[in-house]
């Protein structure tokens, strides 16, 4: 992710409500990926200098520290009540239990930047209410295992239909640790969960039954065949001893749709590390318009400086991952399918 600059020259972040040094308020406007410093100008309307334009903006709903500190912006000319990333959002775990009012701010921080994310490559999407069939919206669910007084059983990760559907759990660490221990795996954070999930989303709206699916079934494998029977497999028997000459995560050998979204979740992490990298001038490149050999050569090059960095503090490797020829294959078509809808 790029940096952000408050007008009186000191750095703000991305989940910043206020300039720290100076005290000014601040926000984002996601439309534009931009984010600045805002003044009041009266009925509820926030001025933004942009350049020699001034804009207008309203605060999210949400906005309070004592709700989400939301930063999103809504355009002076959208009639909602709340942010584009918090509107998505259908189903929240019950508010009058303390954990789950953190358990909710985590997972709407991370959501926040996947919708930055969104908006940032051009992806397009319609929400519940503009398509009640394949609209994309979130429903943030319990289960029993972690609160007794819930409906469900247990609560599963995953898409359908663009409904997303996250347990909670996730939000807290010690839930994510023993879960990575438990399926063996190498990373499992809040973001990669909603970055691995919107690329079911977007699979169904750009690649199901457009010209890209024949060369997804070459690539990835028949996305039709029996994802249940794919899922007891993996689970009965593992993954292949050579799947890491076919795929980026052990998970992405399961099924071609989950081999899908693993990559398209890599995707998203190399391209918005690789900015910030750039951001702060590591090194120089134009990630969206360079061939993507030299793309992925700058990467090779930032997570070896990252996982020195790590290990130099006693922490794992910040990238536990290898990339193979066919998984370059494959970063290159997310690549392609992103940059076909601009």
């Amino acid at each position: 992710m790029k940096r952000f600059f408050c007008s009186c020259g000191a750095e703000i972040f991305f989940d910043n409500t206020i300039c720290v040094a100076c005290g000014k308020l601040v926000g984002i406007d996601v439309v534009g990926a931009e984010m600045f410093t805002l003044r009041h100008k009266g009925k509820g309307l926030l001025a933004a200098t942009v350049g020699s334009n001034t804009r207008y903006y309203r605060f999210c709903e949400h906005r309070s520290p004592d709700i989400l500190g939301c930063n999103l912006l809504i355009r002076e000319d959208d009639p909602h009540d709340q942010c584009v990333s918090c509107r998505l959002t259908r189903t929240i775990p019950v508010q009058d239990i303390p954990r789950n009012v953190k358990r909710w701010r985590t997972l709407e921080e991370a959501k926040r930047r996947m919708v930055f994310n969104m908006f940032r490559h051009h992806l397009p999407f319609k929400g519940r209410e503009d398509d009640p069939v394949r609209g994309l919206c979130f429903d943030f669910l319990e289960d029993r295992r972690s609160n007794p007084n819930v409906a469900h059983e247990v609560v599963y990760t995953g898409h359908s239909s663009g409904v997303i559907t996250i347990n909670a759990a996730e939000a807290d660490p010690e839930y994510r640790v023993s879960m990575r221990e438990e399926m063996n795996e190498r990373y499992r954070t809040t973001l990669g969960h909603f970055r691995h999930e919107i690329g079911h989303y977007f699979f169904m709206t750009l690649v199901e039954g457009t010209k890209w699916e024949r060369q997804f079934d070459v690539l990835f494998g028949n996305h039709k065949i029996d994802y249940d029977a794919a899922l007891k497999e993996y689970y009965a028997n593992g993954p292949s001893p050579d799947w890491q000459e076919h795929h980026i995560s052990a998970y992405a050998s399961m099924h071609p749709l989950e081999d899908w979204a693993e990559t398209w979740a890599h995707y998203l992490h190399m391209m918005d590390t690789l900015e910030t990298a750039i951001s702060f001038d590591v090194f120089n490149i134009d990630i969206e318009h360079s061939d993507f050999r030299s793309v992925i050569g700058k990467w090779v090059e930032l997570t070896i400086i990252m996982n020195s960095l790590n290990r130099s503090v006693g922490k794992p490797d910040a990238y536990p991952f290898v990339l193979s020829s066919e998984v370059y294959d494959k970063l290159i078509f997310v690549r392609n399918v992103i940059l076909s809808v601009r």
